[in-house]
Order: structure tokens, then sequence, then C-alpha cells
């Protein structure tokens, strides 16, 4: 992977890229940058130095060099930087569009091109599954799957993946990931999930296809209900199940949810997503459900 060098004061310089206000960065800062013959984006690592660093090279380099399998809507880093000969984080290009949390919180968007958003996502789960079934490639996944690490770009309705630094790809160290915690769902099923008890890895769950098909549940479930459903404990789970049922929910689609607490293994319900109607996205919401419920 090449590098971009960069002395101090170029980097002084830099313009920070302006940020959706739903969109959450915890591991860097983004910058604009312009810088020879390159025009993108950098990510500044907040932690340069010892074993996470470590495997944060790695994944970049894992990343780069199977980018040819890659798919096409993987944004890949382009190179490392360095600043005064120390390497602090790693180029990307822009993507001109928005953070897909803030398109599903848009209330101005139909909402029957969230579902495309949404349904999308699954569309990408196949596309890896397919890669670790007919590639060398066998270890990839999102991992961190939720809102914000999607872009969507509305001229062409293009999804990209971003923050692909903290994907599971060949083998690299499990980063932590915002809906596989200690006080997730998921732990009502430990057995079925790979819980980490590595003490040296900071990572909850040691990612595959259960725990990305489970990431993309809790996504579109926080879209119906308009809150995350993460936390709930097995009882309100089964409780808002129940009542997705009385309004309709699509059988199948509602299958899926069951399964990401049930010992089976999940399965991917973008096929179902589009089953959705606007009448059954307004009565699931936390609001009207939580009215109902006090009838």
């Amino acid at each position: 992977m090449k590098t971009i060098h960069l002395s101090k004061r170029k980097f002084k310089e830099l313009d920070l890229l302006e940020l959706d206000k739903d969109t959450i960065n915890t591991e860097g800062t983004i910058f604009e940058l312009d810088h020879n013959n390159y025009s993108g984006l950098l990510k500044k690592l907040y932690c340069t130095e010892g074993y996470s660093f470590g495997n944060k090279l790695y994944t970049l380099e894992m990343l780069d060099f199977y980018r040819d399998i890659l798919p096409n809507c993987f944004v890949i880093p382009d190179s490392l930087v360095s600043v005064a000969g120390e390497v602090v984080g790693f180029t990307f290009k822009k993507i001109n569009g928005y953070n897909l949390q803030t398109v599903l919180n848009n209330k101005g968007i139909d909402y029957k091109d969230k579902l495309y958003y949404l349904k999308s996502i699954g569309d990408v789960l196949d596309k890896l599954a397919s890669i670790r079934k007919n590639s060398e490639l066998k270890d990839l996944f999102i991992s961190d799957l939720q809102e914000c690490n999607f872009m969507v770009n509305p001229l062409n309705r293009d999804l990209y993946v971003i923050d692909l630094d903290s994907c599971k790809i060949a083998n690299n160290i499990a980063s932590p990931a915002r809906y596989l915690t200690p006080k997730s769902l998921l732990n009502n099923v430990k057995s079925k999930y790979n819980i980490n008890d590595d003490p040296n890895i900071s990572a909850h769950v040691i990612p595959d296809a259960n725990s990305d098909l489970y990431c993309y549940c809790i996504v579109v479930l926080k879209y119906l209900y308009g809150d995350s459903v993460n936390n709930m404990n097995l009882e309100e789970f089964y409780n808002y199940l129940n009542y997705l049922d009385h309004i309709g929910i699509n059988k199948e689609l509602l299958d899926g949810f069951y399964y990401i607490v049930s010992i089976r293994n999940n399965i991917n319900i973008s096929t179902y997503i589009e089953s959705l109607t606007s009448e059954n996205i307004v009565r699931s919401k936390k609001n009207v459900y939580s009215k109902v419920m006090k009838r």
C-alpha cells in the first residue's frame, strides 16, 4: 500500500470535513485532502501506536490486497498518510451523498426510497457471502454494521460501505461494534454468537455471518421503531414483535426478527423489506406502540 507524505505545515492547513449531524465517528478525525495528484479524504486515527494500531494497519493492507474481489460499494482506503515521517492515518475517496442515518431520519424522503436502501444492505451481505463461498477469502464480514457506516448517493441511489478499517478480514483482530455489546439482545443466545473471552481483544463478539445479519435486523428494527431495540430485554423484544405481527408485518420478515434471539441461524431479510407499507411503518413507531400498550 502506497504512502502519502505530508509535512507538519501541510497537515495543519487541512480543513476538517463537515459531517452529517447524525454521523458517529469515534476512531479518528476526517479532513479534506488535496495533495499533488490526489483529492479525497484523510482519516487521522486517534491511536497510532501499539497492538491495536498494528492490527489497523494489517486490516488496511488486507483490504488493499483483496481489492479486486471486494464489492464495488466498498469504499476501500487508497493510501497510508505519514506526517513528518510518522504514519497517522489513511486516505479514501469522498462519496457525494449523505449518511444513511441522516436519510432514514429525514421525513422529507419517501419511505419507499428508505426501504430500497435498507434492502441494499442485504444485497451487500449476499455479495459477501458469495465471496466467502467462491474465493480464498473466508473471513470477511462488515462487523460494525450500523447506519452511520453507510453512505447514500440520492442521484443514482447507490449505497456505499464506509469505515472499513473496522471490518473483519483475513484473520485480523475483531474491533468493537456499535450493536455487538455486552448489553445487546444477542447475549440471550450466547451459544449462537461468538462471544469473545480473550481480555486482549476489545470486541465483545468475533464477527461472523450471524452477527452481520443480527446487526442488519437491528438496523431495520430501529427504522421501524424509531429508536434502538438493541438493548431491550427479551420480554420487551417479544412484546414488540407480537405487536408488529398484530399490525400486519410480513410473516417472513417477522421470522427473521425472531431468529436473531433463537438458536437457529439468522436469515437475510432483504427479500421481505419492500413488503412494508406506509401504514406498517407509521404504526410500528415507538410513540404509537407505547400508546397502544397503555390501553
